[in-house]
């Protein structure tokens, strides 16, 4: 009797560990998508600059453990932000490969803990057809390769509503900093006064 409930659970497991390995798909893609009333010109500085994406990314509300650090240049392409240290987000960075003015940033990920993995990331800004005012429909995807220890995870919790709602937070925290007004003199400032040149003396 104990013999063939072990050859049981053996062929379930073998089952089990077959529909991981084969049954899973071998490729992810997550995306979200929020409209943003806003001109290009005024998101994308946003999404171009590490600094300035930390200002809105929903990374360190998630994990404060987490500690980052941000390298290279101010903004486009080879602005890096690392991480280390976290309970959540593990260790690895995130490196600007190509920025596209006003239109697109492209993203590598690599992570060493908790495993391995590279993600190529992106975000992408589209005019919104017929509006009458300045507005975009900004999209923040993610693409990776699932491999084993992934695919296995993915038995058990559904990645793109775990990212994706992280994504969510993230752009409507973008769109709150890109839609807000921009901010105006401090009340009671007064303008420098204009020095007119001398008129010149008539005899």
């Amino acid at each position: 009797m104990a013999k063939k409930i072990l050859i049981a659970v053996a062929a379930i497991l073998v089952i089990f560990l077959g529909y991981v390995g084969f049954g899973m798909p071998s490729n992810y893609v997550i995306t979200r998508k929020i409209t943003i009333n806003a001109p290009a010109e005024k998101i994308f500085p946003y999404l171009n600059s590490m600094k300035l994406a930390d200002k809105w990314g929903p990374w360190r509300a998630e994990d404060p453990t987490a500690q980052m650090a941000t390298s290279g240049p101010e903004e486009g392409v080879g602005a890096k932000t690392s991480w280390q240290g976290g309970k959540k987000l593990g260790t690895g960075s995130a490196t600007i490969v190509n920025s596209v003015p006003n239109v697109s940033v492209d993203v590598k990920l690599e992570y060493s803990a908790p495993m391995n993995m590279t993600q190529d990331s992106q975000y992408l800004i589209e005019p919104v057809p017929a509006s009458a005012t300045p507005a975009n429909n900004v999209s923040w995807t993610v693409r990776g390769q699932n491999n084993f220890m992934s695919r296995l995870m993915c038995v058990f919790v559904n990645m793109d509503k775990m990212v994706g709602s992280m994504f969510e937070k993230g752009l409507a925290n973008l769109k709150g900093l890109a839609e807000a007004p921009t901010e105006a003199a401090p009340a009671g400032a007064t303008a420098p006064p204009t020095i007119l040149p001398p008129e010149p003396v008539t005899k």
